[in-house]
């Protein structure tokens, strides 16, 4: 979906790159999932105990965020680069457990966007990442919200959660998390242990699985004061929404996957 607001246009900024260190899994919770059938534009709105209700993909209530800081990537641009809100300037990046796996778009760079066939409504383009044979940790889909000379931090404190539209493809058999790197579990936090393994180790994000998902398009609104790290690296007392450094997506080692992730913006309850 295309929100008219400005992007950064140089395709030479680094984006979020994850060191390889242990990705592990744990107990999660997504607490909202609006569904909608294939690349269509009808669907349904699911809450816990809530029932459900018929919905337009396409109407004005999902069409994206009142506030334009809120936005975070529409990738209608079809490049790597989030969009330039403030002081973010960051971008997208894939890295692996390099156990001999593939994947596609490579590595250690920063991926562009892919065209939809047939389109979302009104999107053309999302970010796309396939692989399989990863024997390790697996791989993960990063967004670093700022970078100069080395990735920085931004406050989200302002805002209760994030949204965005998700799907696999039909061979993906990996489960998806999301996670938040922050003050404490990103290395450049400088509280954390950058050596793999470690207890205090780095990495171990404030997430939750992003589920259900399947082939359909789904829009998935998570709020922050349901995410929990996964126990295995330095813990933190709360998640520190005012020191944020990137957002993961998490793919399974010993899977295939095939994720499709887009228009990503951040919301708030008031």
């Amino acid at each position: 979906m295309r929100w008219q607001f400005t992007k950064r246009s140089n395709a030479d900024s680094k984006g979020s790159l994850m060191s390889n260190t242990t990705m592990r899994s744990g107990h999660w919770l997504v607490l909202l999932v609006l569904s909608t059938a294939g690349t269509g534009c009808s669907g349904s709105t699911s809450e816990p105990d809530s029932g459900s209700e018929s919905q337009e993909e396409c109407s004005e209530q999902f069409t994206g965020p009142v506030d334009p800081s809120a936005l975070i990537d529409d990738l209608e641009d079809g490049d790597g680069l989030i969009a330039e809100v403030g002081t973010r300037n960051g971008g997208w990046w894939i890295s692996t457990d390099e156990s001999g796996g593939s994947v596609t778009p490579p590595a250690n760079m920063q991926p562009p966007a892919e065209r939809i066939l047939g389109g979302r409504c009104e999107s053309e383009y999302a970010m796309r990442v396939t692989g399989t044979d990863f024997t390790e940790w697996g791989a993960v889909l990063s967004l670093g919200f700022r970078y100069d000379g080395a990735e920085l931090p931004i406050d989200i404190s302002d805002f209760d959660g994030i949204m965005f539209w998700a799907r696999v493809g039909d061979m993906n058999s990996s489960s998806v998390r999301i996670q938040f790197q922050d003050s404490t579990t990103h290395v450049e936090g400088g509280v954390c242990n950058a050596e793999p393994g470690s207890s205090d180790e780095c990495w171990d994000g404030w997430g939750t699985e992003v589920a259900p998902i399947d082939t359909d398009w789904r829009l998935y609104k998570i709020r922050f004061d349901t995410l929990s790290q996964r126990n295995y690296g330095l813990q933190g007392d709360a998640f520190d929404l005012e020191s944020v450094y990137n957002i993961d997506f998490n793919l399974d080692p010993n899977s295939v996957f095939d994720l499709w992730i887009d228009d990503l913006w951040f919301y708030s309850n008031d």
